[in-house]
């Protein structure tokens, strides 16, 4: 059961990416973000850190569940971290208004 959510939400990451990509390619914001967003780039960017920093997560829990959990996952697990909070910062960016 572990290994079926963790396939869930690794496809759930690699949406999120490839969001991010259809919205830097051709500008394409969700219908539900598009009276909030101002800057469609920096919110492509945001998809794409996010959902790298979501599957950094995914691959520390896939081998964390062997019960060996060496430094390079924790490695893994911290520039996971960061990638999500340079996606999240970069969303609080894209809705900011110009000055």
């Amino acid at each position: 059961m572990n290994y079926v959510a963790l396939l869930a939400f690794t496809a759930f990451a690699l949406g999120m990416v490839g969001l991010g990509v259809a919205g830097l390619t051709t500008g394409w914001i969700h219908p539900w973000e598009r009276g909030r967003v101002l800057r469609p780039a920096a919110h492509g960017f945001s998809h794409i850190f996010s959902g790298c920093g979501f599957f950094c997560f995914c691959v520390f829990f896939l081998f964390e569940s062997s019960g060996d959990v060496s430094p390079k996952l924790l490695v893994v697990l911290a520039v996971g971290a960061v990638l999500f909070l340079i996606g999240t910062v970069l969303r609080g960016v894209a809705s900011f208004p110009d000055r």
